[in-house]
C-alpha cells in the first residue's frame, strides 16, 4: 500500500503532466534485481490502482518509454458499480452529452470511441409472474399479500426498483408506519388484493442511492478515528455515527455499516483521514482485502 500511495503521490503532484517510468522507479521502492524487473512491478501495481477507480493511463507513442499521466475523476462511480452497469451509465452519460459524468465513469480507458458498449443485465427474477403482479399492485394501489422468509405479509406498496441485486418493493407492512423493503425474488405465493385497497403516504419512501446505505450485510458497528477537521467528511462518506466521543482533537465514532464493501472502499478513498479501530473482524477483513492488492491475487 505504501508503494500505491508513493505512486498516486508522484502523479498528483505532476497537475496533470505525464511522468516517465523511470521517474517513478527513481521514487518508488521496488527489490527488482533489474530494471525490466522493476519496471513489471511498477505496471502490475498502476493496473491495481485502476482497478480501485483511478484513472491512470500511457500516453506515450509506440515504442518510446512508458510515460503515465493521472486524470482528475470522482472514481467513486467506477468502485460502487460492476462493469455491466459502469457501461449502461456510461451510454446514457454519452447519449446525454454529460462529458464529466463520462469520464469519471472511465469512458474514455473502457472503450474506444465508437465501440460497442455491452448491455446491463438486470438478474432475472424468480418467476417474471410474481414481479408483474408487485407492479400491478403498485400502479393500482392494491393490498399485496405474499409470504417472505416465511412469515405471510400484507404490504401496502409504495414504489418498485431496481438494485444491482435485482427488483426491490418499499412498502408498509399492515399495521406498521414504518417503510421496509422486500426482495422481489424471495416472495412467495404473491397475491394482489383490489384497486385501492392499499393506503399510500403523501411522500412514499424513497430508495437510497448511496451504495454504503444499501442493506448488503447484516449491520455491526465499526468504530473509527478520525479528527475534528475530517469528521463531517467522514460522516458523509461513511455514514452518520451513532455515538461520537471526542478527547482533545480525536473523535471515536462509532459507524452503523450494512455495506462493508462499500464501506471498505470507502476507508480506502479517505486514506489517512480515517483508522478503523474495531471491530477486529472488520480489520482483518480489510488487512487480508489490502495484503491481496500488494500481493497482486487475483
Amino acid at each position: 500500500m505504501e508503494r500505491l500511495t508513493q505512486i498516486l503521490s508522484v502523479l498528483a503532484s505532476a497537475s496533470g503532466a505525464a511522468v516517465t517510468a523511470d521517474d517513478l522507479l527513481a521514487v518508488v521502492p521496488y527489490g527488482g534485481a533489474t530494471v525490466e524487473n522493476r519496471r513489471d512491478q511498477l505496471r502490475r501495481d498502476l493496473g491495481h490502482l485502476e482497478d480501485l477507480g483511478w484513472a491512470i493511463s500511457n500516453v506515450a507513442a509506440e515504442g518510446e518509454m512508458a510515460r503515465y499521466q493521472l486524470t482528475a475523476v470522482d472514481n467513486r462511480l467506477r468502485v460502487e458499480f460492476t462493469p455491466a452497469q459502469r457501461a449502461e451509465l456510461l451510454r446514457a452519460a454519452s447519449a446525454a452529452s454529460l462529458a464529466e459524468l463520462f469520464d469519471d465513469l472511465g469512458g474514455q480507458s473502457s472503450a474506444e470511441p465508437g465501440a460497442a458498449v455491452p448491455e446491463m443485465r438486470v438478474q432475472a427474477e424468480r418467476e417474471p409472474s410474481d414481479l408483474g403482479r408487485v407492479q400491478r399492485a403498485v400502479a393500482g394501489h392494491c393490498l399485496l399479500r405474499f409470504e417472505y422468509r416465511g412469515t405471510p405479509r400484507c404490504v401496502h406498496p409504495h414504489a418498485l426498483h431496481v438494485k444491482p441485486g435485482g427488483w426491490y418493493l418499499t412498502a408498509n407492512e399492515d399495521g406498521h408506519s414504518q417503510a421496509k423493503t422486500f426482495v422481489v425474488s424471495r416472495m412467495r405465493d404473491v397475491r394482489v388484493d383490489d384497486p385501492g385497497t392499499a393506503q399510500v403516504p403523501d411522500e412514499p419512501a424513497r430508495p437510497q442511492l448511496d451504495p454504503i446505505s444499501w442493506t448488503i450485510d447484516p449491520v455491526v458497528d465499526v468504530t473509527v478515528r478520525t479528527t475534528d477537521e475530517h469528521r463531517e467528511q467522514v460522516e458523509t462518506m461513511l455514514g452518520s455515527a451513532t455515538n461520537a466521543e471526542t478527547v482533545a482533537d480525536i473523535v471515536t465514532l462509532t459507524i452503523p455499516v450494512t455495506h462493508r464493501a462499500a464501506f471498505r472502499r470507502r476507508v480506502y478513498e479517505l486514506g489517512s483521514r480515517v483508522v478503523v479501530t474495531g471491530p477486529p473482524d472488520v480489520r482483518e477483513e480489510m488487512a487480508q482485502e489490502l495484503l491481496a492488492v500488494v500481493r497482486g491475487d487475483d
